[in-house]
């Protein structure tokens, strides 16, 4: 197992109440993922300190990653099956909760699997909502802050009930309407068809198991520091993000999937910064510097189209459920940045 990971998981699972789920079996689409693998974490966890017999059945295109290896040596079920494939035989286990996290979610990676990733966030989240219906099974769909588009300053913070301000016909549709299409379904089989399903907006998680190979911005940035002691921006900074700890955000997830009275949250962290500002973090803790150039890129255009300013209004969950405080900033940062050298070899 991987130490970090445990030991987030092993913290967070003692503050919390996972008795609904004694002796259930959870369906997780998206294991190998950052959420998935912390979700797969804490039900594990949940067995072993609490003794909750709740059972594992987990669906990824590859098969279980190296840090889950050893946890599925302890029974549980791993699929490598990929679910876009019509003849794809995992819909038949019952299940008592099902949480869909399965899809691309880099830019690089949602344009390069443009039809695999609408598919996923549509095609897919309607057979496992009928799956759901036929099982009276709870659904959680992992949905984004990007179906709020590029809000306007009034609503930032952006709250639940705002409806969005998105092109269906822009590069970063591919990953924003497909979503948006996926929470429409929630509705119609909640509204419908009597399906327990709820949706959480995530926002900008971060946290051990972002790896330097992911291309959005913090492992961008971490892979420019660890590897070059120096990290050049692609513009100037400027723009706004609110970062949440993937143990925080697992813990938000699993609340709402077991005690969540409401069918639409927001899930993210309190912690904004600009690009700018957390590069020069990055650069403080590991020793390196920041350049004052600005590096030339011939396609700009994933970045121009992104969000001004991404804060999402949290009241609703803080409110709701009894959450613990949320990991600092910088702590987690130094987490991950702790876990990359750890799991890449680097000198420390």
């Amino acid at each position: 197992m991987d130490r970090f990971i445990e030991q987030d998981c092993l913290e967070y699972i003692e503050k919390a109440d996972m008795t609904p789920l004694k002796n259930k079996t959870v369906y997780i689409t998206g294991a190998n993922g950052l959420i998935g693998t912390y979700l797969v974490y804490m039900l594990h966890l949940a067995n072993v300190v609490k003794n909750i017999g709740v059972d594992i059945f987990a669906v990824s295109k590859s098969p279980p990653a190296d840090r889950l290896q050893d946890i599925f040596r302890d029974g549980y079920a791993f699929y490598p099956v990929d679910l876009n494939n019509p003849d794809s035989d995992v819909f038949g286990i019952k299940a008592d909760y099902i949480i869909h996290g399965a899809t691309y979610a880099q830019p690089k990676k949602f344009i390069g699997n443009y039809l695999d990733t609408i598919h996923l966030n549509t095609t897919v989240t309607e057979k496992l909502l009928n799956k759901a219906k036929q099982d009276n099974a709870t659904f959680l769909y992992l949905s984004s802050s990007e179906v709020y588009g590029n809000p306007d300053e009034s609503n930032i913070p952006t709250s639940e009930d705002y409806p969005g301000l998105c092109s269906p016909v822009d590069v970063r549709a591919v990953y924003s309407e497909s979503k948006r299409m996926g929470e429409t379904l929630c509705f119609a089989y909640r509204n419908f068809e009597g399906v327990n399903a709820k949706i959480a907006r995530i926002s900008m998680t971060y946290g051990p198991g972002i790896g330097l190979t992911d291309e959005r911005v913090l492992a961008h940035f971490l892979r420019q520091a660890l590897y070059e002691k120096r990290i050049v921006m692609l513009d100037d900074g400027s723009k706004i993000r609110t970062f949440c700890y993937i143990a925080d955000c697992v813990l938000m997830l699993l609340y709402i999937m077991l005690y969540g009275k409401d069918f639409v949250y927001n899930v993210g962290g309190k912690d904004s910064i600009s690009i700018r500002n957390l590069a020069e973090e990055i650069c403080l803790l590991t020793g390196s510097e920041l350049s004052g150039d600005i590096a030339h890129r011939e396609n700009l255009k994933d970045v121009k189209v992104s969000p001004k300013m991404v804060r999402l209004d949290i009241t609703k969950v803080l409110t709701e459920f009894p959450l613990p405080p949320f990991k600092p900033f910088r702590e987690g940062l130094r987490r991950t940045i702790e876990w990359n050298i750890e799991t890449s070899g680097l000198p420390g």
